[in-house]
């Protein structure tokens, strides 16, 4: 069983934004992509686990470091590696680059939950290959944290209802639509003056079809800090750093 899993893909026209740069939903697309070949090869992909352990894989963190955006018609090569399980936590890494070239280096968080009661499950309780032969090295995207802020009325961007094209195989909201709903709160031109340093979204509730999300958006030292909620609740919350702050 192969610890790591590598595929090379051009990037197309339809991936890319006004500027011809690999937009973030689509980078998030790609890492999620190869993550469900690589635990396909493992046997730790969603349909196996829900038989052998009667649970299901939860995305919680996904934290980016972008070094730079490769354009239209470039060849990447895509790579994802897990890191040893730890209690409930399951770390799994990512880099997307071409030869020596790093474009976005990448870092996620996996839970288990039990497809019965939804609640969590311990990693010594899922049927995954515990003994194999983990890499220790990581990405170089830095480490997963917390991430809270207040926002207030103002910070009011836009609501979305959750929609049919939102919808995953879990039926509940994907992790990529939310990723969308906060590039919408930027216009193009916004975008494309800003140069993102690290981008980090915390996943913390699910959201359902026909769900009103309101995203906020606040403009801070660092960046900008966004946030989706529903029904008073936060659905997620993500932290961009900026490098020309």
């Amino acid at each position: 069983m192969n610890n790591t899993y590598k595929l090379q893909h051009t990037v197309s026209y339809s991936e890319v934004d006004s500027f011809y740069k690999l937009r973030l939903d689509y980078i998030f697309s790609h890492f999620q992509n190869i993550a469900d070949l690589h635990s396909k090869e493992m046997g730790t992909d969603g349909e196996a686990l829900l038989q052998k352990s009667n649970v299901f894989w939860v995305l919680t963190k996904m934290k980016l470091k972008v070094a730079a955006l490769p354009k239209s018609g470039e060849t990447i090569t895509v790579e994802t590696w897990p890191l040893k399980a730890k209690c409930v936590r399951f770390d799994r890494d990512f880099k997307l680059s071409n030869n020596d070239k790093i474009f976005v280096m990448g870092s996620s968080e996996w839970c288990t939950l039990d497809y019965t009661t939804h609640k969590l499950r311990r990693v010594d309780s899922v049927a995954y290959p515990h003994d194999m032969q983990f890499r220790e090295d990581r990405s170089g995207a830095g480490e997963l944290l917390r991430a809270k802020e207040s926002v207030c009325d103002t910070d009011l961007n836009h609501t979305y209802r959750s929609s049919f094209v939102d919808i995953d195989t879990n039926k509940h909201t994907n992790n990529i639509a939310y990723l969308r709903m906060i590039l919408n709160c930027f216009s193009p031109d916004e975008f494309e003056a800003m140069k993102i340093d690290e981008f980090q979204i915390n996943f913390l509730s699910q959201t359902f079809y026909g769900d009103e999300i309101k995203i906020y958006k606040k403009k801070t030292d660092y960046g900008f800090y966004t946030e989706g909620h529903c029904n008073k609740t936060i659905v997620f919350n993500c932290v961009i750093e900026l490098e020309n702050i």
